[in-house]
């Protein structure tokens, strides 16, 4: 293998051939699932040569050749290297410099591994089992689908022919060009060239697709864009084709660019690894990610829905038209789109508080993460391909997007966009690595940005702010967070540029833009309360002193406007956190909690909710800390139980629909008397009476299954597995598998984990399986026995996933305490090849620590706290 990019660990082909232009011809067989191929590649020689190496995996060569003028170079020796996943051709004589025609015959396999190219099953109507084929090539599986030089600096253009059954739809990424007739069952579609791009951003679909269409109106050229479904299932798309037009006007005026492809077409999958992928005018989803139905679905999916495709139409630009150089990168495309995407998503529904939600959801994902040893800088080294699904991770996406957001607020988000059309006007249709980005914003801003957000992204970990009063004097002075609340010597020596966002401003700060430079700095104490990170912007952890927060505890009770919608939540996500590193203790979150009496946001008490809960799961194993704070989540939610009811009135706004599932799930989870009685009552006659499904909203469908599977028993789980085999809709599946996990009995555990398993679970769905398990202090110690007794088979099913493997060990531990489980989890892995997922197991791991050690520092005066207040 051969380093192009100063890199000498990266595995990277020799550049002494290159491509331009890629002919590929696809005939798939969704009987046999295998397909054929035959590609005809032109390339420059750069260099007289007797090798051309090129990227294939699980591919059968037939042959290949080379043309020069009026002469073809057959190949006498085809070489295939597995571990690095090349061929080479040798030929006998030399190849001289300049241009030429490679082309290569191929087979491959139509796998079941949702990889390169794939099968995806699903029953029609008539329940006949169907097949439709689909590609996922991100990071490295383009080469699973055709021989490419499979490298995202890489760059050609690609013309695509597919030959299908003439009764079958074939897409890709550019528009059908023409089709002509192979014989009488089949046709071959050719589709325009592409503009120059990554392999692993080309895409096709062969299937029995219907879709819904809409057009932009707002932009120069028109763009059709198409949302394509199985049959029967168009009109859920619908949302999501409504709302796609609006953000592509949107994006074509904060980036300066249009569009550049002349449709847009998306496309829900059965099975699908990821939750979407981007590829350049055919993104492919999950199901769930992209068909909604307003009178049959969870209102969480919409937001979810909204989300993930704004998240993906940003790649059209930040990924697709300007490419990451290497995976060192990846962060430009994942962070900038989940930071874009959330903004898109505020300018369409600014009624769904979304930068809030951002806050208390992917803002917390990228900390916690952060937190641990085992984390890893946003800007991270990847030398061979089986690391790069290790960093499709929190760190890429989730602080990625919270450090462009706070550079954005702190430069002004006009000022950060202007930064953005500079770098894609610059790059479009190039490859460009984060110095590129620092470098436009620099020139935009007149700051050098690089200066101080190279440590943000190419240092791991993250701040905390100590902050003490003394004198008259607040005191601040960062230091590294670890939630092990260990730090060394050598974890501490970055001095991060911090926004601190004091509120109201000190007078003796003179800086306006109130950044911490250095390790510490004082100012005169204010009268009245004060906040640290206004709007939450700053990526950083604030440990306040008791009479600090009991001010601002105060204010948060009296309905102050000193603190915001983002405050709230922020305390409450950094004194949680804080509690579990030990840097505060436990009983000063749960003293801070009682000053929420009067909050009412959903984006609060969704967060209120998983931190309380997260203790109690914790501490289960100690029944009488459990029980108490069991109590002190009913009593938590009692009044809000009562204020909102189970009834969703017409017209109801949207968050408010939201805050109730969220707390009569609490309440659920609780054992709260009214609500388990109610939810007992309405299940009964959901299942007995088909024509009175409306007796449990589509939004507590969920909840209630929960609860009763909770309190139930077989009878129960019986009823709500039949709910999950007859509904058609698979985001009506999804919640079943998410509820599933809460069944109490050790026999019905088990019973959950072999369904989980089995052949009506699609493969990717057994996350949410897991998901639930884990939540259920009852199941996690046996799921994680679960996953150890099935480890063979999760492997040989996953090792092709974009990281399946390590949620699988993840998610089981994720709230597990016993000190013990480290030297377990230890020894089981001790002789298995973890390569694919070694990052992953650190984190589970540390966090195991983590968790031990709460529990054995906090379980006395945790106990003492509630004995006090009577729980």
């Amino acid at each position: 293998m051969c380093n192009k990019h100063g890199n000498p660990d990266r595995v990277v082909l020799p550049t002494n051939v290159t491509p331009s232009h890629y002919v590929l011809t696809i005939t798939p067989d969704l009987k046999e699932f295998t397909f054929r191929g035959y590609v005809e590649i032109n390339v420059t020689i750069h260099e007289p040569t007797k090798t051309i190496q090129i990227n294939t995996k699980e591919l059968t060569l037939d042959w290949g050749r080379v043309e020069i003028g009026e002469k073809t170079h057959e190949a006498v020796e085809t070489s295939f290297d597995e571990h690095h996943e090349t061929t080479t051709f040798t030929f006998e004589s030399e190849l001289p410099k300049g241009s030429a025609l490679l082309s290569i015959y191929y087979t491959g396999i139509l796998n079941d591994k949702m990889a390169g190219f794939y099968r995806s099953t699903y029953k029609d109507p008539e329940g006949n089992p169907k097949v439709m084929g689909v590609t996922q090539f991100q990071a490295t599986e383009a080469r699973r689908a055709f021989p490419c030089w499979d490298e995202p600096s890489v760059k050609a253009t690609f013309s695509i022919k597919l030959v299908v059954p003439v009764e079958l739809e074939a897409l890709s990424n550019m528009p059908v060009d023409q089709i002509t007739q192979v014989e009488p069952e089949e046709k071959t579609v050719h589709f325009a060239i592409t503009p120059v791009m990554s392999t692993y951003l080309v895409a096709w679909a062969v299937g029995d697709f219907e879709y819904v269409e809409s057009t932009t109106t707002k932009l120069a050229n028109p763009i059709t864009c198409r949302v394509y479904t199985l049959p029967g299932l168009k009109e859920q798309g619908r949302f999501a084709v409504d709302i796609t037009p609006k953000i592509l006007e949107y994006f074509t005026e904060i980036f300066g660019i249009a569009y550049p492809l002349p449709k847009l077409d998306q496309i829900a999958v059965p099975d699908f690894d990821m939750g979407a992928m981007e590829n350049w005018g055919l993104v492919a989803y999950r199901t769930v990610a992209l068909l909604f139905e307003e009178k049959t679905s969870d209102l969480r999916f919409k937001e979810r829905v909204a989300s993930t495709v704004a998240h993906e139409l940003a790649h059209q630009w930040f990924g697709n038209l300007v490419t990451m150089e290497w995976w060192d990168h990846l962060w430009l495309n994942e962070g900038f789109a989940t930071w874009v995407g959330t903004l898109a998503v505020d300018h369409l529904f600014p009624e769904w508080d979304t930068w809030p939600t951002f806050i208390v959801a992917d803002m917390q994902r990228g900390i916690s993460l952060d937190s641990l040893r085992s984390s890893h800088p946003i800007e991270v080294p990847v030398n061979d391909p089986h690391e790069i699904h290790q960093i499709f991770d929190s760190i890429s996406y989730s602080k990625g997007a919270s450090v462009i957001r706070m550079l954005s607020n702190w430069l002004t988000v006009d000022v950060f966009l202007a930064g953005i059309r500079r770098y894609l006007k610059k790059h479009e249709y190039k490859n460009a690595t984060t110095d590129d980005l620092w470098a436009a914003l620099s020139e935009e801003s007149k700051i050098d940005v690089r200066e101080f957000m190279n440590t943000w992204t190419r240092v791991i970990g993250l701040p905390i702010l100590n902050v003490t009063e003394a004198d008259g004097m607040v005191s601040v002075e960062q230091h590294r967070y670890l939630s092990t609340n260990d730090v060394k010597a050598e974890d501490d020596e970055t001095v991060w540029w911090i926004p601190l966002g004091v509120h109201p401003k000190p007078t003796s700060i003179t800086d306006p833009n109130q950044t911490l430079k250095s390790r510490s700095l004082k100012f005169e104490v204010p009268e009245g309360p004060y906040l640290f990170n206004k709007n939450y912007s700053g990526v950083f952890r604030t440990n306040y002193p008791s009479n600090a927060i009991s001010r601002i505890g105060k204010a948060i009770l009296e309905g102050s406007d000193l603190i915001s919608l983002s405050d709230r939540a922020g305390l409450i996500a950094d004194i949680s956190s804080l509690s579990k590193s030990g840097h505060t203790a436990t009983k000063n979150f749960l003293d801070l909690v009682q000053y929420y009496k009067n909050e009412d946001t959903c984006v609060v008490w969704e967060l209120l909710v998983v931190r309380v809960g997260e203790i109690a799961s914790i501490f289960a194993h100690n029944e009488r800390i459990y029980q108490g704070m069991i109590q002190f989540q009913r009593h938590l939610v009692d009044g809000m139980v009562k204020k909102l009811g189970w009834e969703y009135p017409e017209g109801e706004d949207y968050l408010t629909s939201r805050l109730r599932n969220v707390i009569l799930r609490t309440a659920g989870r609780a054992g709260h008397e009214e609500t388990v009685a109610e939810a007992k009552r309405r299940f009964a006659i959901f299942v007995s009476d088909p024509s009175q499904d409306s007796i449990l909203h589509p939004s507590i469908r969920q909840t209630v299954f929960e609860i009763v599977l909770r309190q139930g028993g077989e009878e129960e789980l019986r009823q709500v597995l039949k709910y999950y085999h007859n509904t058609p809709k698979q985001d009506q599946q999804v919640i079943v598998l998410l509820a599933l996990g809460h069944v109490c009995q050790p026999d019905l555990i088990a019973e959950v984990h072999s369904f989980a398993l089995s052949e009506s679970v699609r493969p990717q769905d057994v996350l949410y399986v897991l998901n639930g398990l884990a939540s259920n202090p009852k199941a996690c110690l046996l799921t994680w026995g679960f996953v150890k007794s099935k480890w063979t088979l999760l492997m040989d099913r996953y090792k092709s996933s974009m990281g399946m493997l390590g949620m699988c060990v993840k998610y089981p531990l994720a709230l597990v305490s016993e000190a013990g489980m480290v030297k377990e989890v230890t020894e089981f892995f001790a002789d298995k090849d973890t390569k694919d997922f070694q990052r992953a197991l650190d984190q589970a791991i540390e966090s195991l620590n983590v968790n031990a050690s709460w529990m054995s520092r906090e379980q006395e005066s945790l106990s003492e706290w509630l004995s006090a207040n009577k729980y």
